[in-house]
């Protein structure tokens, strides 16, 4: 009988890295590991060693989620001495694929494929068409945005650098943050100098400022206090994150057409989900001038999944028309 060789998927940050094993044409991941950059010399030994781990002396395929830019096949990353190249890391495991994609377009590619309790209704239960365009959104370090399309071989993921798009100041309270911010930042002001965890403390730094005060938060503490209501201006500052973002995302659902469904993922919302559900996001996101009863229809979700990376990983891996 001939042996059935698995796939390895990857999720690589940079400090992290999860990977997993799946069958062919499967999504199930096995053997979930996280193992820290620090450790190893270079991607390849903490491959090699998670395989041996797993009892696994070859695969046939793999898919690695990177976070930075893929250029020319080739991957350097801010935060870590690790760095991926293609076409070597295809040779020295021998692989017939070897793919290295985007890890907020991994994020979109799961997004199909989650059950329902990996996903977090926020607003109404709508009806929608399943095969619709989908957005993909998520602060994190930086801020994520993806679409999501059905073609004939299956969903493709449309990345781009939208947590870059300038920031759209909508209530004389974002336009008061924005000349706070931008003074701080200096120049032009990208959407994600808020949308991110170092955002979050800017944001609290500009209502601070705005009430008098000159004091400042890491984003953890920001979350912890708002969540404890410990800090009513951490609970303000979070609601206006939310507003913020629902005006973001409200923005790019029109530009893509999203009635398929938006998506939130990345690192933060998950984290202060109880709030979230009940904040400022769905309203802001609604808010629209004319268009107020098409985006009433468009239903949002929050992500919950824990391993979505791998699992997009492995959706790619699955769809042939990807390679």
């Amino acid at each position: 009988m001939t042996e059935v060789l698995r796939s390895l998927v990857g999720d690589i940050g940079g400090t992290n890295a999860r990977f997993a094993l799946v069958n062919p044409d499967s999504l199930v991941l096995e053997g979930i590991q996280m193992m820290s950059s620090i450790d190893y010399s270079d991607l390849e030994d903490a491959v090699r060693l998670y395989l041996k781990n797993q009892g696994v002396e070859t695969i046939a395929r793999a898919c690695l989620a990177v976070a930075g830019p893929v250029v020319d096949g080739k991957v350097s990353f801010t935060n870590s001495h690790w760095k991926i190249d293609q076409q070597q890391f295809k040779q020295d495991f021998e692989l017939e694929v070897m793919a290295l994609i985007n890890d907020f377009a991994a994020q979109a590619l799961a997004v199909p494929h989650l059950p329902a309790n990996e996903l977090m209704s926020v607003g109404p239960e709508l009806d929608f068409d399943p095969d619709a365009v989908k957005l993909v959104i998520g602060p994190g370090t930086g801020l994520g945005l993806c679409g999501l399309i059905e073609t004939p071989v299956g969903w493709q993921a449309l990345p781009g650098e939208g947590g870059n798009a300038d920031f759209a100041p909508s209530t004389e309270r974002d336009i008061s943050v924005w000349r706070f911010i931008r003074k701080e930042v200096g120049g032009l002001l990208g959407v994600e100098r808020i949308l991110s965890g170092s955002g979050l403390e800017l944001l609290y730094e500009a209502h601070s400022s705005l009430d008098g005060r000159m004091d400042k938060l890491q984003a953890a503490d920001i979350t912890v206090q708002a969540l404890e209501d410990q800090d009513s201006l951490a609970y303000e500052v979070l609601d206006h994150f939310f507003e913020i973002l629902g005006n973001t995302a409200g923005n790019a659902a029109l530009v893509l057409g999203a009635r398929g469904g938006v998506y939130i993922a990345g690192g933060i919302i998950p984290r202060v989900k109880t709030l979230f559900a009940r904040g400022t996001f769905r309203k802001a996101f609604e808010n629209r001038d004319k268009m107020r009863d098409y985006m009433s229809g468009i239903p949002t979700w929050l992500i919950l999944s824990e391993n979505p990376g791998l699992t997009g990983a492995a959706a790619y891996l699955n769809c042939s028309g990807h390679y």
